[in-house]
């Protein structure tokens, strides 16, 4: 059995958001910055256009991408990830990052859980909310009602399922719908309030939501 090593170093999770069959595309660049390796999840994202709205299309398949990286490693994989895929231009895709607390299995190294990290204040803030299959749609109405613009809805379902079984240690079956809504701060909790109502999380069984900060964020405007 390797023996995992105590490292003192910081290191953040890349979430990139953008439309079908780029996700591999972005992995690729980032390995070019010293990036080791991702995983891509397959979900769609709701359509903001009033015109596409009108015939019919309310929502864009989409991928996520998530990575693992060296707190050094963030800044230059970010800027060269954003400006190489034009995230500053609309529908271009999304990316966010944040710090991670925990971290085993990679190249036999093991985060130093003594270690604080500062971290200025950040602008942004995450939700995942899992519930029942079907009910995606309702949390995207509650969160966009309270501010959020638009969220990100993945099925856990069919294929989907068989290579996602947990999301952040959670697990998942085949009938669960994952939103992911990443808004202001200053919305934040208006939103979370809003959620929570609407899927009555605070009664057992509903589902579950959490959060966490979002920093660096680009192609939100």
């Amino acid at each position: 059995m390797t023996e995992q090593v105590e490292n003192t170093r910081f290191y953040d999770v890349i979430f990139v958001v953008v439309n079908i069959g780029k996700a591999s595309r972005v992995l690729e660049e980032a390995k070019k910055c010293g990036i080791t390796g991702g995983t891509i999840m397959h979900g769609s994202g709701t359509v903001s256009s009033t015109l596409l709205r009108t015939i019919g299309f309310y929502e864009v398949k989409k991928e996520i991408l998530f990575m693992v990286c060296a707190r050094e490693k963030t800044q230059p994989a970010i800027e060269h990830i954003s400006s190489l895929f034009h995230f500053e231009l609309p529908n271009r895709g999304i990316l966010f990052t944040s710090p991670v607390s925990h971290l085993l299995g990679t190249h036999g190294e093991r985060l130093h859980m003594d270690q604080k990290d500062t971290h200025p204040v950040a602008g942004h803030e995450v939700f995942f909310t899992l519930v029942a299959a079907g009910l995606g749609d309702e949390v995207v109405e509650a969160s966009a009602a309270a501010g959020a613009r638009g969220g990100t809805l993945f099925h856990g379902t069919g294929a989907f399922a068989e290579k996602c079984r947990k999301v952040f240690g959670i697990e998942l079956d085949n009938g669960k719908d994952i939103v992911m809504n990443l808004v202001t701060s200053d919305v934040a909790p208006t939103v979370e309030a809003a959620i929570v109502e609407r899927m009555q999380l605070d009664v057992p069984g509903n589902g579950i939501l959490f959060s966490f900060d979002a920093e660096n964020v680009r192609g939100v405007r």
